[in-house]
């Protein structure tokens, strides 16, 4: 039968759960994730012939301690599936006690491939290391992709991994790495499911070659960028030490004031309303199509990249690339392209700019001024069109909220944005608002875990503050409430209630030949987060409709305590918004931009 590399990973992963079973495995504890979604339908599709009883739990930390607990009962090693990055960090308190209570536990992690470890990629962490020191084995795929496995490291892996949990019963570690796409279509889930064949371990592994490469570059090269030609600046995810803040946004308005380039920048950027060249609705503008040029531009990005798939695959047609990070001289390229600067921007544009300044000003080109001209007029327009689409009245939808909370919110209160959907559409449905106050995220690692006591600790600082979360990542870290009682902190927190991982509903995977969509990525919970909030004595309000967004707000602000305010969402309808909203902006856009045009 045909292959897809997303078939291939679903069936060794398929291959590997039946190989455990066989074993004697008997339970698998599954946490939500989209690097592990083979193994989770895989897990899925072995339970629904009563081979194995699939648990979840949205928790990695409470999932392996009730692995732990099975296994101490019934002897076996019992499996966890996780995702990437934090995600395995979470592991680490019940591999420790597994270890010193001598139970066998076997810990099954997805793993970004090795093209995107260390060079910066969202969400891809040493994490093959985290489990080591109390592990009684670790084992791995290939690192790049469990796709060039050969028949006989397969069997040894499973070999090796269930007996050296039961020798000396303790915990093990197998980590695979999965090779993008990661899903397979139902077609190729049936195809699987009927007709697996052990001799297809012997397909040429090299077909499923991504073409992306990774490399290493030279971070000595500084001056590669022309002031005077077209360009564009990326501001990434603010990683400098805060009272360096204000040097840097005086660095980047003279490099703007110098060169003209429009610049994009992320909600967590820590830069202004106030900046010139701005672009709000970037997103908008890369989706549409507007931001495509028929040359090669520069491009200075500084920071890590903003989570953006568009903007990623958008930076790959452009060779010519400066990154500079605040001190840190890790790689953070996952495209494998930029000159790498690693002493901070202020430093690097002082000896940049000052070496022009004796000369003519090059911001008088005319080609970039024409450029921000039209592109700003296009922000606005888009602008105007949101602020249509999703206006301050009726049902509350994950867009609209994102579009009103910042104008809602005082300029003078800081907002923490959950790692999930809230910094998403931040980041895409804000516009003017994303930059009128600091944005706060954790987007190391990119996981929901701790999102609670993050802003709680935050607060302590910072004094009053906002936590936007959705209720899967509240409910991860629901003893964070237990700080109130104990500390001084200030934090409304605006959980988004769309009855479990709504952002999962993007995955485009609706459809699954065994196993059930909701259990097996959504997950959602029957717990009232009102309930929770009252027994932790937090005050709380629940909000009907976007009319009383604003009233809820103000009282939560007027508050001196911790205080949560719930609005619900339906997120396979919030899901149809936002691909209806770039499908009728590209429609609307390109009416209107003819008539702009005359």
């Amino acid at each position: 039968m045909a292959f897809s590399l997303a078939r291939y990973n679903f069936f060794l992963s398929l291959k590997l759960i039946e190989a455990l079973v066989e074993k004697g495995m008997k339970y698998i504890v599954l946490c939500p994730g989209s690097r592990s979604g083979p193994l989770a339908l895989a897990a899925a599709s072995v339970s629904k012939r009563f081979e194995l009883r699939l648990l979840t739990s949205i928790d990695e930390r409470s999932a392996a301690f009730l692995a732990l607990g099975i296994s101490a009962a019934n002897g076996k090693a019992t499996g966890v599936i996780t995702t990437s990055g934090s995600a395995v960090a979470n592991l680490l308190p019940a591999a420790v006690e597994a270890d010193r209570s001598c139970h066998p536990l076997l810990f099954l992690t997805a793993d970004r491939p090795l093209r995107l470890k260390e060079c910066g990629a969202n969400q891809s962490v040493n994490q093959e290391d985290f489990l080591k020191s109390v592990c009684r084995h670790y084992e791995e795929s290939p690192k790049e992709g469990i796709h060039k496995i050969t028949k006989e490291r397969f069997t040894t892996l499973v070999e090796e991994s269930w007996d050296r949990a039961h020798k000396t019963p303790g915990p093990v570690h197998i980590n695979i790495s999965f090779e993008e796409p990661l899903n397979p279509s139902l077609i190729d889930q049936r195809e699987v499911l009927d007709k697996c064949k052990v001799d297809e371990f012997l397909i040429d592994k090299g077909n499923f070659d991504s073409g992306e490469k990774s490399g290493k570059v030279s971070n000595k090269v500084l001056k590669i960028l022309d002031p005077s030609s077209l360009g564009i600046v990326i501001v990434g995810p603010w990683r400098g030490r805060p009272n360096q803040l204000d040097t840097f946004r005086n660095a980047l308005k003279r490099w703007h004031d110098l060169t003209g380039w429009p610049i994009i920048a992320d909600p967590l950027s820590g830069i202004t309303n106030k900046q010139k060249g701005l672009l709000l609705n970037w997103e908008f503008l890369l989706s549409i199509g507007l931001l495509s040029f028929t040359e090669e531009i520069q491009v200075l990005r500084l920071g890590p990249l903003p989570s953006s798939r568009e903007l990623l695959l958008w930076l790959g047609n452009y060779k010519t690339q400066l990154l500079v990070t605040e001190g840190d001289n890790r790689n953070l390229d996952p495209l494998g392209v930029a000159i790498q600067f690693s002493e901070g921007f202020s430093l690097w544009s002082k000896t940049f700019i000052e070496s022009f300044y004796s000369k003519p000003s090059v911001c008088k080109n005319t080609k970039i001024l024409l450029l921000i001209k039209k592109l700003s007029k296009y922000d606005l327009l888009i602008d105007s069109w949101l602020d249509r689409k999703l206006s301050l009245k009726g049902k509350i939808t994950e867009p609209s909220l994102a579009r009103w909370l910042p104008r809602l919110l005082p300029n003078s209160v800081p907002v923490m944005l959950a790692a999930s959907s809230p910094i998403r559409d931040w980041m895409i449905y804000s516009g003017k608002g994303s930059y009128s106050r600091r944005c706060f995220g954790f987007r190391g690692a990119s996981g929901i875990d701790g999102t609670l006591s993050l802003g709680m600790g935050m607060s302590i600082v910072m004094g009053k503050m906002v936590l936007v979360t959705g209720d899967l990542a509240l409910l991860h870290d629901t003893n964070g409430w237990l700080f109130s009682k104990n500390i001084n902190t200030s934090l409304v927190v605006i959980m988004i209630d769309n009855n479990g991982g709504g952002i999962f509903n993007q995955l485009n995977i609706n459809q699954i030949q065994e196993g059930d969509f909701k259990e097996i990525f959504t997950m959602p919970q029957r717990v009232c987060p009102l309930t929770l909030a009252k027994a932790y004595g937090v005050a709380y309000r629940q909000v009907a409709c976007l009319e009383d967004l604003e009233f809820a707000i103000e009282w939560g602000i007027s508050l001196s305590s911790n205080v949560l305010i719930r609005v619900c969402t339906n997120s396979s309808e919030d899901h149809e918004l936002r691909v209806s909203l770039r499908n009728d902006l590209k429609k609307h856009f390109h009416f209107s931009s003819q008539k702009f045009c005359k």
